[in-house]
Formats: C-alpha cells, sequence, structure tokens
C-alpha cells in the first residue's frame, strides 16, 4: 500500500481561500524533496520545478509547484502528530505485508552532553526494526526516567501484529 493513501487522512487546516495547492501533492513534494537531498523551502521549489512531470506520474499537481514561501506556509500548518501517525500506520502496513515484527526500543544518553552545568544531558529514545535496521522513531526525552514512558507511546504507534 503506498504511503500517500495514509497521508490523504492528513485534515486539512487552511481556509477554503488558501487551498489552491492540494496538501497531499505538496506532502508528496516535500518528501520526494528531502528525500532527494533537498535542505529549504528554496531547494524542495527547486525539485518541484525541475521534477514536475516526474510528480505527475503520481500525484495532478494542479496548479504547478508553489512559491517557497507558500510551500513553508503549507507546512506549517501541517499537525507533526498527524503525519508521524500516517507514517507509522504506512510502517504498520509494510511490517504486516512482510511479516516483520520484531522492533528494538532502545534509550541512549549522549557522552559529554552533560558536562555543560547548565544543560542537562540528552537522552534519546530510539524505535528500530531489527530485520532490517530501519529507524522508525526517535524522541529526545527530558531524563531516562522516561523512557518507560516513550516505549508505551512507541509501542501504541507500532502495534503488533496480532496473531
Amino acid at each position: 500500500m503506498s504511503f500517500l493513501v495514509h497521508i490523504e487522512n492528513i485534515e486539512d487546516s487552511r481556509q477554503d481561500i488558501n487551498k489552491s495547492y492540494n496538501l497531499v501533492d505538496m506532502l508528496f513534494l516535500i518528501m520526494s524533496a528531502v528525500l532527494s537531498g533537498a535542505q529549504g523551502w528554496k531547494d524542495i521549489k527547486l525539485f518541484g520545478d525541475a521534477k514536475l512531470s516526474w510528480l505527475r506520474q503520481f500525484r495532478p499537481f494542479e496548479y504547478g509547484i508553489p512559491t517557497r514561501q507558500s510551500i513553508g506556509r503549507i507546512i506549517i500548518g501541517v499537525s507533526a502528530d498527524a503525519l508521524m501517525n500516517s507514517f507509522a500506520q504506512w510502517i504498520n502496513t509494510q511490517r504486516e505485508i512482510s511479516g516483520q515484527e520484531h522492533i528494538a526500543f532502545d534509550g541512549k544518553t549522549v557522552r559529554g552532553s552533560e558536562h555543560n552545568r547548565h544543560v542537562d544531558a540528552l537522552h534519546l529514545m530510539n524505535a528500530m526494526v531489527v530485520e532490517s535496521g530501519l529507524t522508525l522513531y526517535q524522541s529526545e526525552s527530558q531524563d531516562k526516567k522516561v523512557k518507560s514512558k516513550r516505549c508505551a507511546q512507541c509501542l501504541v504507534l507500532y502495534r503488533s501484529k496480532e496473531p
């Protein structure tokens, strides 16, 4: 199942007057550009202009590629949680298709991050598919004690396949 099917469920919070560019088209553009090495709105705009015929093989892009400022305004309105949930649903679908169920959870404290007395140590929580090595989720936490809470949140996102 295509990732595009999952991002179609993301709510478009823009006012109707500001919906000239389809949200799924814009998310597809942004993800394609970033995966191709784009590092900012200008790069995404340049990618879109150069690859518009390729992008139209998957989505209509009825009004073409917006300005870099418009791309920025569109993505700012997208809920990070909604995007993450769409990604999690897609990952779960891929895991079910391929039979990959084993996800490893790992917490790390970044060495040297606590030496500055004014800055707390950086604690990271990762979720990874063991078979492929694909990192599904990475989040920072305030301290090591939050590790089990982060694991529980990850388990909800990446539920195990029912027998």
